[in-house]
């Protein structure tokens, strides 16, 4: 296990396509001097200014929507990318110039990757026999800078004998020290996965569960420093995601092993992560543990982000000392948010209200006259979308509210919505950044 630390990570298009951009940002400019940092940023990056530390132990997750370079950045830890700029550091190891597999990492692809002419012990022990790993170590079994040339040559030979027996009956094959230790390292792993029965398979005889579960066993038994897991779920149905997502949370915390998981699933994020970093555009928005990044979103991409159905936003105006005005409605907020809203003096804000803090009321000043346009009903609850409206200001962007299965609504009918004041967001228009109470 070790430590995981980013330090001012850049990532960019290729180098063809940067030299481009900034001769055409030279002449442009008239051939003044343009920094790195401004190259960097004008050949289109794909990761901008990444500092994260991820401590010894640690479950990360890194969410976000398609394209914001959550796949790019694990892949650079994996050393499967060329860096642009920054460092990598794997516990003590700068890993920059360093091959994927010197990196000790282990990675869990979104499709699998298993070798579909190895059965399912094979595909196992893989990595083992590649490396030579003693059952606990990660280092060769017999280091060969110590050995003499008939010690190098008996190896040779009891690995070509094995190999050469491997496909007969196994009281018929033969097997070396290591492989009695790799033997022992997959059925282990095996156990750990419940996929023993499974050892004997191809790929091709396994559903989608049974091939993620290997996949999993793969890298646990080569017992690396990090796990690196890129969207290992997406393909799964929904009822086998939610159990192979709790499995793996399980594993993970019985290893502790550092793991570095990649999901644009904010469901899964939020019940699998320690801690969750919340990416957009190349950059990270905010990283803190679940609960805080749903009750304290630092910006309103993270609220959004975060939360199903996402949060509500509604343009305010902000008076003093503490009355927030809508064109349909006005509340006086509680008196700790007047210190920090004192700069908003008559000016507008972003309201954001979550689906779950809002409910069918009574019509008052305070609440929100809304027409039901569409209703979802899940049994135990109902999501509504509403939209507020009134003949004098026009109509409103839909919002989303979250009621009990029981209460009876209908499409088109005209109800009143009060909102849980205690759960509010406040977000400055200009720049989307949460205002907190003080």
């Amino acid at each position: 296990m070790a430590q995981v630390v980013l330090e001012n990570i850049y990532q960019t298009f290729s180098s063809s396509i940067r030299v481009q951009a900034n001769r055409y940002r030279l002449e442009s400019d008239d051939h003044e001097q343009v920094s790195t940092s401004e190259g960097l940023m004008s050949s289109g990056a794909v990761l901008r200014r990444i500092n994260l530390t991820i401590n010894d132990g640690e479950f990360m997750v890194l969410v976000g929507p398609s394209g914001c370079g959550k796949s790019t950045l694990l892949r650079l830890i994996a050393g499967l990318e060329s860096l642009t700029g920054g460092n990598i550091w794997i516990g003590e190891t700068l890993v920059n110039g360093l091959p994927p597999k010197a990196r000790d990492i282990a990675m869990v692809f979104q499709n699998y990757a298993l070798y579909p002419h190895l059965k399912v012990y094979d595909n196992l022990a893989f990595g083992l026999r590649r490396m030579g790993e003693k059952l606990g170590e990660n280092q060769d079994l017999i280091s060969e800078s110590n050995q003499d040339f008939s010690v190098m040559l008996k190896r040779f030979g009891e690995e070509a004998l094995g190999v050469m027996t491997r496909s007969l009956k196994p009281g018929l094959r033969y097997r070396s020290a290591q492989e009695k230790a790799i033997a022992a390292r997959v059925f282990a792993v095996a156990r750990l996965l419940q996929i023993e029965s499974l050892l004997d398979r191809y790929p091709k005889q396994l559903s989608g569960g049974q091939k993620q579960r290997v996949a999993l066993g793969r890298a646990m038994a080569r017992n690396p420093q990090v796990f690196l897991m890129d969207e290992p779920l997406s393909n799964l149905d929904a009822k086998l995601r939610t159990e192979t997502r709790a499995q793996i949370v399980e594993l993970q915390r019985q290893l502790g092993t550092t793991t570095i998981y990649v999901t644009h699933d904010q469901t899964e994020a939020m019940t699998m992560g320690s801690r969750i970093a919340v990416m957009n555009r190349g950059q990270i928005q905010q990283v803190a543990k679940p609960l805080e990044l749903y009750n304290r979103p630092a910006n309103q991409f993270v609220a959004e982000f975060i939360g199903s159905p996402p949060m509500n936003f509604l343009t305010v105006q902000f008076s003093a000392p503490l009355l927030i005005v809508h064109p349909l409605f006005r509340m006086t907020l509680p008196e700790q948010w007047g210190f920090n809203l004192k700069a908003y003096q008559e000016q507008s804000l972003i309201l954001g209200v979550r689906p779950e803090h809002l409910k069918i009321s009574c019509a008052a000043p305070r609440n929100l006259p809304v027409k039901v346009e569409r209703m979802e009903s899940l049994g135990h609850e109902t999501l509504l979308s509403v939209r507020p409206y009134s003949r004098e200001n026009g109509a409103f962007s839909l919002l989303q509210l979250r009621v009990p299965g029981e209460v009876s609504v209908s499409l088109g009918e005209k109800i009143w919505m009060a909102i849980a004041i205690d759960h509010i967001h406040l977000f400055d228009p200009q720049t989307e950044l949460a205002i907190f109470p003080r």
